[in-house]
């Protein structure tokens, strides 16, 4: 199994802490942990991994070179931000600046793109990792960054950087992570999925219920403060129910700026149906 290192990944981290895998019978051999979604995207892609908890951009990316995956579950909605080096307070600031994210094909950068139309900016745009990001944006060597939680909060409060708009301005609905399978491991074992399934909904509601606790456990795997944990876990939704409109247009976009040579088949893309039962039951 896979997650991205960080808290978009809260549920498997949960679960795994809580032992609710085992409860269900899973015997889970290895949990690896990828820095981004792109890189969790090339694994799966190459068939490296058969369960994963990522974001709906790597995912689409994945399925786009033709790996065999299928999604069983949301993991959550939200989690994106375009975050100001000191002194940079305003979206107008970044005209003519430099502003980076993950990657093309990551959730911050259909973000960033978004916002480029909706604010009718003209940046230039710099792909980096997100520790790199952080220390760039913290020193002042670049004017912005679009970065997924929990490294929006830790450049708001650890480099005095500002928020300049969420995945919430220019998009209410947009969705984050999901729990995606090899296709090979639904079709052939679909108990075992029922169970991944169960954990990671069973995972979502104790976020919802028991944030502090849900947030130490987060900030244990993720190496920071409980504090910067629980504010940053708050711009997330989690939510496991999938609308599939949305990941609809989310291919559209993802194909409209170029990231994918055409859409998709959301239809062969998504199960939804053990997902319905679960939450049914």
């Amino acid at each position: 199994m896979a997650v991205e290192f960080n808290d978009h990944s809260a549920a498997a981290w949960i679960a795994l802490d809580k032992g609710w895998f085992e409860e269900e019978g899973l015997n889970v051999t290895r949990l690896e942990t990828f820095t981004t979604g792109l890189e969790l995207s090339a694994a799966l892609t190459r068939g490296d991994v058969d369960v994963a908890w990522a974001c709906l951009g790597p995912l689409i990316l994945a399925r786009a070179q033709g790996a065999p995956i299928v999604v069983v579950a949301q993991a959550h909605l939200h989690g994106y931000a375009i975050v100001g080096r000191p002194g940079v307070r305003d979206v107008g600031q970044l005209n003519g600046g430099v502003v980076a994210c993950p990657g093309t094909g990551s959730p911050s950068y259909l973000l960033l793109r978004m916002a480029i139309d909706a604010y009718g900016l003209n940046v230039t745009i710099r792909n980096m990792k997100p520790a790199a990001i952080l220390n760039s944006l913290i020193t002042g060597q670049i004017d912005a960054a679009a970065l997924p939680e929990h490294h929006v909060t830790l450049a708001v409060k650890r480099g005095n950087c500002t928020v300049l708009l969420r995945s919430q301005d220019v998009w209410p609905e947009m969705p984050g992570s999901f729990l995606v399978v090899k296709k090979e491991l639904l079709e052939k074992r679909p108990e075992l999925v029922v169970k991944l399934v169960k954990a990671t909904v069973r995972a979502t509601a104790f976020i919802n219920e028991e944030p502090q606790e849900a947030a130490e456990i987060v900030a244990k795997r993720l190496g920071i403060t409980f504090e910067e944990a629980l504010k940053s876990m708050k711009w997330l939704c989690y939510d496991n129910k999938i609308d599939m409109a949305q990941v609809e247009k989310y291919v559209e976009l993802m194909t409209k700026y170029g990231i994918i040579d055409r859409p998709i088949d959301v239809g062969d893309f998504v199960d939804a149906s053990i997902l319905s039962r679960v939450l049914g039951g």
